[in-house]
């Protein structure tokens, strides 16, 4: 199963470390693995200094499909245009 990634920032915005999974957060600081989550979910301090931020989640079939629609929309039209470039070379040569 995919994991979301999250940078772990100090409350003044610095980010200490980038795209690291929740339980890396936690080993990080030496919190519970509930509290990233919380912080994540609700914009709650992790021991009044730091918080988490989500920065990549794993697609979902369901939930994303809009997005994932539009993809297979430009990615055909990307092809479309690739393959026509490519036949008008190699009527070309």
């Amino acid at each position: 199963m995919a994991k979301a990634l999250y940078d772990l920032c100090r409350k003044d915005g610095t980010v200490m470390v980038y795209s690291i999974t929740g339980p890396e957060v936690a080993a990080a600081i030496g919190c519970k693995l509930q509290d990233v989550y919380n912080s994540a979910c609700y914009g709650q301090l992790i021991q009044h200094t730091y918080y988490a931020e989500v920065i990549d989640r794993p697609l979902s079939r369901r939930k994303d499909i809009t997005l994932l629609t539009e993809y297979d929309r430009v990615r055909k039209v990307f092809l479309r245009k690739y393959r026509s470039i490519s036949e008008k070379r190699d009527v070309t040569r």
